[in-house]
């Protein structure tokens, strides 16, 4: 038969019961956690971290000045000067006037399917002398109803031209670019793609494949991996074709931003356009070739005309945004900047869980409603902080999620731990309210974690003091007096004793009859003699106290005719069990030893004898007091007793007086 030692195992429930709340707590940080993810999962987050992304883009340092780039803009005054749509004899005027300064790739932002006479034949011409030029075209059919548009025939089935598809997001905003899209028959190039590798051909860099991941493009010394659908703050999102984000750190020279006339007058200096990339495109208002930004910080400095560049609504014309994508594209192969990307959704889930179970574990500090404000707002600036750091390193973290998760988890687990609490409260103040000091009670509170679990007094070995004290001859009194009378009078008598207890740090355990019990140095153990002491000496002056308070009463009980009395008083300090006792329903706080019951026979011991000469109060202590005393109390020596039961003797002695008053 396998034997089990019980008592290895006493401690377990109590220490469950002690660790209820971190328990609880970390649960409900676990629940929130899961929340959090469903909520993410469901996209109803995405506008939030969508947010967060939008001030990370706004707060990054900017780029170097680029100065590779070349802007000729078509403003609303050129389109009144040269028409709309624009001739394409002024069209093919304007290239063979940019080609003059010989850069490197000329792009050309205007859809030109079908000609615009006249000069159509010029520039048909123009587009096969120089093969610099390269032409947009529109993909289509990457939102609904978006039809495809061609290159100019001269351009048709060359590597010269490159689509100008965007993709927008659900709010309006353009965050992603494009590489390439594939329609099942052949694979496209994006413009900004084309007119960067047109740039780098000199510089001897190619699109390769990743030594790694083989289907990622990999410019210089980067590797572009492109955009996943749940990436960042993404779910679901519609990633069709090899897409990247956008980091908007470009910032472009406003004095290599000319306008058409600029150009066609000679005002655009040839210096100005060797070995560049000239973009040619729309920036006119009413061309509404126009596109949302979340920041505009990529100007160096005020434009020389008005164009929308990032005005009030954030917008910006699309030759602009595809001058942005070729910068970011060349900084990839030439600067070796990093892509922002997202991390594995393990791992933010796990940067999650971490801030929820932040957020319970603020509530476990227990401090007071400001402090725990104050700690929630240092454990937001820090997480701000960390993603910040991570964001400046082109890791784009989720920010709102375990910004709720943390603030949910800290609500969450301060409500359970309050409800808790006063629970806890509410068990003590029923065991101790009226009958313990109220230094005892805070005390009370302030250890409830060390007193407290599963709704019970935990069960603890204490060295305390003992009083018991007696009203002598209650029954003849009590003969004497009408009920009404006698409880009265009694109630006066047990409301003076019990201040007298509460007076000097004491707590009434219990009446019984006219008996009063208390105690001093409960519940919370004394962890040094020096406390021990000091509860022995105030039990003392407690008795004196009441003996003093008992004689007022008596000369006011005197002038109204009603029985005087007398008590006896035994005290005794010594080791014992406190605990609460009873079933849910009914339950006590008790303590049980043979202190108790030492203390118990010392005020029952030789009932009529020794008595001072007043005989209002005999004090009756045990020897174990009276060495925790110091010497402090005038005391009177009534011999060796041994009580029934007990086989060793104990030195009983009279307190007759106070010696330090």
């Amino acid at each position: 038969m396998i034997r089990v030692d019980k008592a290895r195992w006493r401690w377990l429930p109590e220490r469950l019961t002690r660790w209820r709340a971190p328990v609880v707590c970390l649960l409900l940080g676990h629940l929130v956690f899961a929340g959090m993810v469903g909520l993410w999962q469901a996209g109803m987050l995405q506008a939030l971290e969508l947010l967060g992304y939008d001030q990370g883009l706004r707060w990054q340092a900017p780029a170097p000045l680029d100065e590779r780039i070349v802007l000729i803009g078509e403003t609303e005054a050129d389109i009144h000067r040269w028409g709309y749509p624009l001739p394409d004899g002024v069209l093919a005027e304007a290239l063979e006037r940019l080609a003059q300064g010989r850069p490197r790739v000329i792009g050309v932002d205007k859809y030109r399917d079908i000609p615009v006479p006249p000069g159509s034949e010029r520039l048909d011409q123009v587009l096969r002398r120089h093969p610099e030029i390269v032409w947009v075209t529109k993909f289509g059919n990457f939102a609904a109803h978006d039809p495809a548009v061609a290159p100019p025939p001269a351009l048709a089935d060359t590597d010269r031209t490159g689509f100008s598809d965007i993709p927008i997001d659900e709010d309006g905003l353009t965050r992603r670019g494009l590489l390439f899209l594939d329609d099942g028959r052949q694979v496209s190039t994006a413009f900004a793609l084309v007119m960067a590798l047109r740039y780098l051909r000199p510089e001897r860099i190619v699109p390769q494949g990743d030594s790694q991941y083989s289907d990622h493009l990999r410019l210089g010394a980067t590797t572009i991996p492109p955009l996943e659908t749940d990436a960042g703050a993404y779910v679901r999102a519609d990633t069709a074709g090899y897409q990247y984000l956008l980091d908007y750190r470009s910032r472009l020279s406003a004095a290599r931003i000319y306008t058409l006339t600029d150009l066609l007058q000679g005002r655009l200096p040839a210096v100005q356009l060797a070995d560049k990339i000239v973009l040619l495109g729309g920036m006119a208002e009413s061309l509404r070739d126009d596109f949302q930004i979340p920041t505009r910080r990529f100007l160096a400095d005020a434009l020389s005309f008005p164009i929308p560049a990032g005005g009030a609504n954030g917008r910006i014309a699309g030759v602009v945004l595809h001058a942005l994508q070729v910068d970011q594209l060349l900084r990839f192969a030439l600067a070796g900047d990093s892509p922002i990307r997202g991390l594995p959704d393990c791992a933010e889930a796990g940067w999650l869980w971490l801030w929820c179970l932040a957020g319970a574990g603020l509530a476990l500090s227990r401090v007071r409603f400001w402090g725990l404000l104050t700690l929630m707002a240092g454990a937001l600036i820090l997480l701000a902080g960390i993603w910040w750091i991570v964001f400046l390193h082109q890791i784009w973290l989720p920010l709102a999620a375990p910004v709720l998760g943390l603030t949910a988890a800290v609500a969450l687990s301060a409500a359970y731990l309050s409800v808790h609490d006063h629970v806890e409260r509410r068990l003590l103040m029923s065991l101790f309210a009226r009958q313990a000091a109220p230094e005892v009670a805070d005390m009370l509170w302030r250890e409830r974690a060390r007193l407290v679990a599963g709704g019970r007094l935990l069960p603890q070995h204490l060295t305390a003091t003992v009083l018991f004290a007696d009203i002598r001859g209650f029954a003849s009194i009590a003969e004497n007096l009408e009920p009404a009378q006698l409880m009265d009078w009694l109630n006066v008598y047990m409301a003076a004793m019990t201040q007298a207890v509460m007076a000097h740090g004491g707590m009434v355990r219990q009446y019984v009859g006219d008996e009063v019990m208390a105690l001093f140095g409960v519940p919370a153990p004394r962890r040094v003699e020096a406390e021990v002491a000091r509860d022995a000496a105030r039990a003392v002056e407690c008795a004196l106290a009441m003996g003093e308070r008992l004689r007022q009463l008596n000369a006011d009980w005197a002038q109204h005719g009603l029985p005087v009395a007398a008590v006896r008083i035994g005290i005794y300090t010594g080791p014992l069990v406190a605990g609460s006792l009873g079933d849910s329903q009914r339950f006590e706080y008790a303590v049980v030893g043979d202190t108790v019951n030492i203390a118990s026979r010392l005020e029952n011991f030789d009932k009529d004898a020794h008595h001072p000469v007043d005989g209002f109060c005999r004090v009756l202590v045990g020897d174990a007091t009276l060495r925790y005393l110091g010497g402090r109390f005038q005391v009177t020596g009534l011999g060796q007793v041994r009580f029934k039961g007990k086989k060793q003797e104990i030195a009983v002695y009279r307190v007759d007086g106070d010696l330090s008053e």
